[in-house]
């Protein structure tokens, strides 16, 4: 797979902030190397369906089908797209976002943050993770994943600190896989700010259009109080 990325700060009034931006995609299974994550499953005798996408209710009968048959591996695929129906209906979204102690090292695999005081100028680590998103074919037969990422600092009563969310520029990935999620690295360093703040990130999904954002309480201090995470 290969991901690129590109990046640019602004200011803003006497406050001042850059961001370096890292992507990595979780690594798909080792099953789903050789195959889609959603292959076509065969109806199941009992299940009746009108033509249409099969609904979330005929996949998980199907799902169970292949189970009791003894049919592991087709019920893993089947799990895959059911997994896939699930994020599409629930649309783009950012989840389980997290001031970390240092870049994550892989999905998942963090140290959370005990709070969100930092020293003025110091850097903001953060793990976030995105499913439902887009994959659009390429010519060379993978996937491209593609996002643009913004963010801006709010006031504690919601307030945006700047005129504009301040543009990260793209994140892209290109993948043999059919990946459900994947997780954002993200290293945020702001100067100028001083005090409590929410720090809101935008996620677009280029190909969709669709948004998605989640919020971080930080707060900068000339000196974290005693005991405060560094």
């Amino acid at each position: 797979m290969r991901h690129t990325r590109t990046g640019t700060s602004q200011g803003w009034q006497a406050m001042a902030a850059s961001l370096a931006l890292a992507l990595v995609l979780a690594a798909p299974a080792p099953a789903q190397t050789a195959r889609a994550i959603a292959p076509v499953v065969a109806p199941v005798a009992g299940v009746v369906s009108s033509g249409a996408a099969p609904s979330l209710s005929e996949r998980a009968a199907q799902i169970d089908t292949l189970l009791s048959r003894g049919q592991t591996e087709a019920a893993i695929d089947a799990g895959r797209q059911f997994l896939r129906a699930v994020t599409e209906r629930a649309g783009f979204a950012a989840t389980n976002a997290r001031l970390t102690v240092a870049p994550a090292e892989g999905f998942g695999v963090f140290e959370p943050r005990a709070d969100g005081v930092y020293r003025i100028g110091d850097p903001v680590f953060a793990y976030v993770e995105v499913n439902g998103f887009s994959l659009t074919p390429q010519p060379d037969g993978r996937n491209q994943l593609l996002f643009d990422v913004a963010f801006t600092l709010d006031s504690p009563d919601g307030r945006q600190m700047t005129d504009d969310l301040i543009p990260m520029g793209e994140v892209r990935i290109d993948t043999h896989g059919q990946p459900l999620d994947a997780f954002f690295h993200l290293t945020y360093r702001v100067t100028g700010a001083e005090g409590p703040f929410r720090l809101r990130t935008l996620v677009v999904d280029r190909a969709t259009g669709r948004q998605a954002q989640f919020v971080l309480p930080v707060e900068f201090r000339a000196e974290p109080a005693p005991g405060a995470s560094k």
